[in-house]
């Protein structure tokens, strides 16, 4: 199986729903916590949409350096791209490779 195969099975697998709306809204009713909210303050990167994945692929993403909110018994990750394909993004690709 090539990269991209393997890549677009993970996005299939492991992306469950965009959740913009719902991480915006636990955000303003303080139900996550500061800390998992703003670890990535020192970056330069932006969040442009927050989805809902699993377990395995938040753990792959934090690996990569990926913004991840683990809260609720769920687990975030704050895309900091917009446009494409999620399997196309850097750090799908780059798990696909491992």
């Amino acid at each position: 199986m090539d990269r991209e195969t393997r890549a677009k099975r993970i996005a299939d697998l492991h992306v469950f729903y965009g959740q913009n709306e719902v991480v915006e809204e636990l955000i303003r009713a303080g139900k996550i916590d500061e800390e998992y909210t703003y670890p990535f303050v020192d970056t330069d990167d932006e969040v442009f949409e927050w989805w809902l994945v699993s377990p395995y692929l938040a753990q792959e993403l934090k690996q990569q350096g990926e913004v991840i909110i683990d809260a609720l018994g769920c687990h975030w990750w704050g895309r900091q791209s917009s446009g494409q394909a999620i399997y196309m993004d850097a750090a799908i690709q780059e798990i696909a490779g491992a």
